[in-house]
């Protein structure tokens, strides 16, 4: 148990898993689980975007109200510090309870707690949707704009419970939703590895995502494959994907060309040299921004949520992904991915980057990497307190 109460939930066997990406993939699944559902529905997610696709999800959630399903919605205060207000005396009416996570306070002290970073939906206690893809035109393929990219898992089997036991623990956190004992599963099957929950919380000493990362890189000797938005590696982490390069495991990181955080891709760019240096391969996404966090080590382990590789998802935010170890359904994935690089990424040499890479750019790369620092240290203190024990 103690694994557990580092965010590291129990193996789950026999799940049946589908991955999904943002744009058509991923939006048809989620509006034909909400109009399919009987008994309940619980969204957690960052973003929800007043737009055409918030539209479309927020009526397909209020007639599954209208027949009986019980609708749970936890927003973060500030991603979805613009959802419509209209929206919420809607939901209201309803019956959908909506909530949202850790609001922004201006008092004699700023209050700023822990972000909502996970993307969790749980639909009839049967299915869950898992990964980094929020309710907005920017994911959806919704309006003219080519969707971001980012990718979720669909899951039916086992590790739902568990998934629904999360969304508890922070349901609890902005309602008076009672207390459930939840039966945890601890029966040993002999039968290969399938999936199971990871968390961070760091105000709870939760870093399953973290610690499952960095063991994986760790003992990798073939192949390492990420897919990372907002890559602003610790130093920890950029060490060890350097060994793994250096004893030749072939280490390829997809990063963004366009991102929506201009500092995050100036800070991000703080590392190419680096990590050029040391044979790490580096490549940018070209058709669109780049939200992906998608983790693949040498077809034994499979990693996909909400996690980013930086800091922010260390120490800020709650974070939830999926940890999948079954080779046969890693292996029927690599393609996808793989090929995802070779049409649409373009590989940064490092002599052409030499060539870009002026002293202007240069500080203000350094320069917006030191600022993500001070910020996120900033953003840390001002969590204070109040993030270890939230109000009812």
């Amino acid at each position: 148990m103690w694994r557990k109460s580092l965010g590291i939930y129990p193996f789950r066997y026999n799940n049946q898993l589908e991955l999904l990406q943002s744009g058509n993939s991923f939006f048809e699944k989620l509006s034909d689980l909400i109009k399919n559902a009987v008994s309940e529905i619980h969204i957690q997610i960052y973003i929800f975007e007043s737009d055409t696709t918030g539209i479309i999800i927020k009526d397909l959630l209020i007639d599954a109200a209208k027949r009986g399903v019980k609708i749970y919605v936890v927003l973060d205060a500030y991603g979805s510090k613009k959802f419509n207000k209209n929206w919420q005396e809607t939901f209201t009416k309803a019956g959908i309870e909506l909530y949202f996570y850790s609001p922004i306070k201006f008092g004699n002290i700023l209050h700023m707690g822990m972000r909502l970073h996970h993307k969790i939906i749980c639909i009839d206690n049967q299915f869950a949707l898992v990964g980094g893809i929020n309710i907005s035109n920017n994911y959806s393929g919704y309006s003219p704009q080519t969707p971001w990219i980012d990718f979720a898992i669909f899951v039916k089997g086992k590790i739902v419970h568990d998934l629904l036991q999360l969304c508890f623990q922070t349901l609890r956190t902005v309602s008076n939703y009672p207390k459930i004992k939840t039966k945890i599963d601890t029966h040993i099957e002999k039968k290969p590895i399938q999936a199971r929950v990871l968390q961070n919380n760091w105000v709870k000493f939760k870093f399953g995502i973290t610690h499952e990362y960095k063991q994986h890189i760790r003992k990798s000797d073939k192949e390492i494959t990420l897919f990372a938005s907002y890559f602003i590696p610790s130093f920890t982490l950029k060490k060890l994907l350097k060994n793994a390069a250096k004893r030749g495991v072939n280490v390829q990181i997809v990063l963004a060309s366009n991102s929506d955080v201009g500092i995050a891709k100036y800070a991000s760019e703080y590392f190419y040299i680096d990590m050029l240096k040391s044979g790490i391969k580096l490549y940018e996404w070209k058709p669109s921004v780049l939200h992906a966090k998608v983790a693949i080590i040498d077809s034994n382990w499979f990693c996909i949520g909400s996690y980013n590789l930086n800091h922010l998802s260390d120490f800020g935010s709650m974070e939830c992904n999926l940890e999948i170890l079954d080779k046969s359904y890693i292996e029927s994935l690599k393609p996808i991915f793989n090929n995802f690089i070779l049409k649409d990424c373009d590989k940064i040499l490092l002599s052409d980057f030499n060539k870009k890479n002026t002293v202007k750019n240069k500080f203000i790369n350094f320069l917006s990497y030191k600022l993500y620092r001070f910020l996120l240290l900033i953003l840390f203190i001002l969590q204070g307190k109040n993030n270890r024990k939230p109000k009812k």
